[in-house]
């Protein structure tokens, strides 16, 4: 029997790679520096779905914690680059 919310928990660890991948590719293109932007946006994605998965299990002190560090950490990479 499949966990109700497997399929958010793999979209999370998805987000988790292609963060790890963009971060190795942004070690050695160090010129591109929107593909370190486009890194903690993903980031962000993650915590944003660990957030709903929290809200999905009616854990709501939970989900606001991983909902406010999605959008910190948002705000504070768009205000760094631009």
């Amino acid at each position: 029997m499949k966990h109700p919310y497997e399929q958010y928990y793999k979209l999370q660890l998805a987000t988790l790679l292609v963060a790890v991948v963009l971060a190795i590719i942004a070690l050695f293109n160090l010129g591109h520096q929107w593909i370190i932007l486009f890194m903690f946006y993903i980031l962000a994605a993650g915590l944003a779905i660990e957030a709903f998965i929290e809200l999905k299990k009616q854990q709501l002190i939970s989900c606001i914690s991983q909902l406010l560090r999605a959008i910190v950490l948002f705000i504070f990479v768009t205000i760094l680059y631009f």
